[in-house]
């Protein structure tokens, strides 16, 4: 073979050889850049999550916190005198809406809601008589001006109407009967026998206030649906 062939021959080849390798560069790039593109996202898609999941943790306990710092913050101390009048006033109070309910509603869960509060509360009275007659405390015989109107207020309605209100009294009324039952069962000058009697009832009282508070937010979610 002469000179000149053989040189067309090796140019040809490096030619050849560059197009190789010109090819695989082109093959190759797109797939790492692929590679590392989903790598990045989901890196991002990653932490996004994790701080979203994390914010709504956060939002959730504050919620929490807020809620039992609010019941704290209601009262640091009572007197005796004060403790067993509120104490008592309350109790007579759902005893007289309870029956109210039993007259005025047709629902099942508020009727037996309203069972308990009867059963309960008597209970509760029957104890707090006994304790305020050995301290020497004066327990009021009627309910005040705010729980005669409340009374006064469900005694004109109705179904639907009153079972509504009742729900949204009955979440009131217990998230201030559980504030003072607390505040009385952490103030030191209460009596041991009347500060013991708060204590015993708180548990009653928080059973009463989050079957009141589920009551309420099912039937907000039935209204909605």
């Amino acid at each position: 073979m002469s000179s000149k062939l053989r040189h067309v021959g090796s140019v040809s080849l490096i030619a050849a050889g560059v197009s190789l390798a010109f090819g695989a560069m082109a093959q190759t790039t797109p797939s790492t850049t692929g590679d590392s593109t989903r790598q990045s996202t989901g890196a991002t898609s990653t932490t996004t999550g994790t701080g979203t999941s994390a914010d709504a943790t956060g939002a959730s306990v504050g919620t929490r916190d807020s809620k039992h710092s609010a019941t704290h913050a209601a009262g640091k101390s009572v007197s005796p005198q004060t403790f067993a009048s509120q104490a008592a006033v309350m109790s007579k109070a759902e005893i007289e809406l309870a029956n109210l309910a039993l007259n005025n509603t047709k629902n099942e869960e508020i009727r037996l809601y309203a069972e308990r509060m009867i059963k309960d509360h008597t209970a509760a009275d029957a104890k707090l008589k006994k304790i305020a007659s050995k301290e020497s405390l004066t327990l009021p015989q009627s309910l005040d001006a705010e729980h005669r109107a409340v009374k006064d207020k469900l005694a004109s309605l109705k179904g639907e109407a009153f079972d509504r209100e009742y729900r949204k009294e009955m979440a009131k009324s217990h998230d201030k009967a559980v504030a003072l039952f607390e505040s009385a069962s952490q103030t030191e000058q209460m009596p041991e026998d009347l500060r013991e009697f708060a204590a015993s009832t708180l548990d009653t009282l928080e059973d009463h206030r989050e079957d009141a508070h589920d009551m309420r937010e099912n039937a907000k979610e039935k209204e909605g649906a």
